[in-house]
């Protein structure tokens, strides 16, 4: 052993006497080539290793109704909306209008799918009910409509899909799970982008399940859940709050009902009620990001007084007769406020709740979706039975609805839609109240 020994130092000794240099020189490349990937990992670290986020979204949803939030990412459309409304460009780059019934939209070049197949006009799959929509070439395509309908670049922007939900924007679908029902459950979303994360989405049918999947671990963000939880005692979360500026929170007076058939009764019930803390005060059915929001309108101020003065000599003010206010389950709170603030002016308020919307009610409080057009027609057009759930019924606001849809000029229809605002508002079908908050959690 002994031997060995004194043989492997003088054979180390002799081979570094032998090759000293190209050892130094080595030992160098080696220190320096350590020193720079010190500083790169981190780099190569986020090029090579995604970050993976598992996103949990309450609501049921189809491969044709995905949320916005998520279609947005995996597509866009053939135009897109900024937020006040105005539509621009999308997959076409520009387009014209022909007397006001033709549309010529020129596509983008080299846009591609996710498969790797060229966007042409062709692909273009929009139904479109009286309309004739042709590809001219393979980057031309033209709508022909049989009326004018101002809002059709807008209604363009909805994102285009293909079979699997192939699209053509940022993020790509790598995974989809589905139920028999054809219920997405599960999606995932790879982004172009290598700095991007990962997204898985779980769907949840209702806000417990999904609250319960985020404390046992299955998600780390839940995305766009109302704040009516209370989330001051969780720990380790981070709460992200917005308002929703494209929904409106509003109180519906059914006109079938022979006790609120008097405008001044409705105003009366509007003035009896006191501000919502914490949320952004509504004053007509478009939003106030809108290039047509008006703030030209009665703003119904929290007036007891003459609240009293007008309901007192209503019918609702006999001992006999009752207001029931149906809500759904997600805004109790809010109609336990309002029942409460009637009952001070006289009134026998009580609150009922119900899911499903249904045409049975006096008065219903209920979050009504504002388009990013103004074009309200389906909501207050007289002949509109199914979606006009006030049962309401003006000729001026018909006129104003109709011109409004007609009229492609800008400032032509931002005329149309003050006074739309105006005379709809003073008439008080719906009080529009406050715009609703949502808040996404992250875990730290």
């Amino acid at each position: 052993m002994r031997k060995f020994l004194i043989y492997l130092v003088f054979f180390i000794e002799t081979f570094v006497k032998r090759h000293l240099k190209p050892l130094g020189f080595s030992l160098l490349i080696g220190f320096f080539a350590t020193l720079f990937l010190l500083q790169v990992y981190p780099f190569l670290s986020a090029l090579l290793v995604r970050k993976h986020e598992r996103i949990g979204y309450i609501g049921t949803f189809s491969p044709s109704n995905l949320p916005p939030v998520i279609s947005s990412k995996i597509s866009y459309g053939l135009t897109s909306v900024k937020p006040d409304g105005i539509p621009t460009e999308g997959a076409a780059r520009s387009w014209n209008v022909v007397n006001n019934l033709k549309y010529t939209f020129y596509l983008k070049p080299n846009l591609k799918w996710h498969d790797g197949k060229q966007l042409t006009a062709t692909d273009i799959n929009y139904k479109i009910k009286d309309a004739k929509i042709t590809a001219t070439d393979n980057y031309t395509l033209t709508i022909e409509l049989k009326e004018p309908y101002a809002p059709l670049p807008v209604l363009l922007s909805t994102p285009l899909l293909r079979e699997k939900l192939t699209g053509l924007g940022a993020y790509k679908v790598i995974r989809m799970v589905k139920e028999n029902d054809n219920k997405i459950t599960e999606l995932t979303l790879l982004p172009y982008d290598r700095k991007l994360p990962t997204q898985t989405y779980k769907f949840y049918s209702i806000k417990s399940d999904a609250l319960l999947a985020f404390k046992l671990g299955e998600v780390d963000i839940l995305e766009d859940i109302d704040v009516n939880g209370d989330f001051t005692g969780w720990k380790n979360i981070i709460p992200e709050e917005r308002t929703q500026y494209n929904k409106v929170v509003a109180l519906f007076f059914n006109f079938n009902d022979p006790k609120l058939k008097e405008k001044e009764i409705r105003q009366a019930l509007a003035y009896a009620l006191p501000p919502f803390e914490n949320r952004d005060k509504a004053v007509s059915p478009i939003s106030p990001l809108s290039w047509a929001f008006s703030q030209k309108v009665r703003l119904y101020q929290y007036d007891t007084e003459s609240a009293l003065k007008i309901l007192s000599q209503s019918p609702l003010a006999s001992e006999s007769a009752e207001l029931i206010l149906t809500a759904p389950p997600s805004l109790l709170q809010s109609a336990q406020n309002i029942s409460n603030a009637w009952k001070k002016v006289g009134l026998n308020a009580k609150v009922r709740i119900e899911s499903v919307l249904s045409s049975n009610y006096q008065v219903m409080l209920r979050s009504l979706t504002v388009p990013a057009d103004p074009d309200q027609y389906v909501y207050w057009q007289s002949t509109q039975e199914n979606t006009n759930i006030s049962n309401y019924s003006s000729p001026k606001i018909d006129k104003l609805l109709e011109d409004g849809r007609k009229t492609l000029d800008t400032d032509a229809r931002k005329k149309i839609y003050a006074d739309f605002q105006f005379y709809l508002v003073d008439d008080a079908p719906a009080i529009f109240l406050y715009y609703p908050k949502v808040v996404t959690i992250r875990r730290k």
